[in-house]
């Protein structure tokens, strides 16, 4: 049985598969922006530089850092530019700016992926944004009806910065709210997983 952690820090431990920023995803963080060069003068990385990428991101908007707003706003439009340029998912981080997120993406007709990295919000939030073409990726702080209630293909889970919690315990809080088998939510996370990034995950067995 295979485990994949969608979004982490950590390079893969013996019977996962995880998906490591800033090795299988690149992006430029909202919180990080001081270097990023000024408008006009953006960030176009040759396609070859994204050999081996999954995904663009961590990449996104938030009203509570203190990174100016306008200057978010033009990096993650960029960063979608980007993503549709390269055919990849966008991995997001979003705090209170999902309206401009939505607005951006219809602005620039976007088509890629996008996923919500940590999402803890409520399945009513869920339910609204499933028709843009979202994913969800669950950490360990969720809300569990929303875990419960999302669609098995929109559904996926990680630990992020979270280096108490093995991916493991995750699985299992998510199998008992939905009421299926671990190994039947490995198996959806695997299909998950070949579905958004066009690839397979490797098949190394936990000892």
């Amino acid at each position: 049985m295979l485990l994949i952690d969608f979004h982490s820090h950590h390079p893969s431990l013996r019977g996962e598969r995880v998906v490591q920023d800033g090795v299988d995803t690149r992006g430029r963080h909202p919180w990080h922006l001081d270097n990023v060069p000024p408008p006009g003068q953006g960030l176009a990385a040759p396609a070859e530089e994204a050999d081996g990428l999954l995904a663009i991101g961590e990449s996104g908007l938030d009203r509570l850092c203190a990174t100016p707003y306008e200057r978010q706003l033009q990096v993650f439009g960029e960063e979608v530019v980007l993503s549709e340029r390269l055919g990849l998912p966008l991995v997001l981080h979003c705090v209170r700016a999902i309206d401009d997120v939505l607005r951006i993406r219809r602005q620039l007709k976007a088509r890629q992926p996008i996923v919500w990295h940590g999402f803890r919000g409520s399945a009513r939030q869920l339910a609204q944004l499933l028709p843009h073409g979202f994913y969800f990726s669950f950490g360990l702080r969720h809300n569990e009806e929303a875990l419960r209630q999302c669609p098995p293909d929109r559904l996926l889970l990680e630990t992020d910065e979270d280096t108490l919690h093995p991916i493991a315990e995750l699985y299992a809080r998510a199998a008992r709210l939905r009421g299926i088998g671990v190994d039947d939510l490995a198996g959806q996370m695997q299909q998950n997983f070949r579905s958004l990034f066009g690839c397979q995950p490797f098949t190394e067995k936990i000892m």
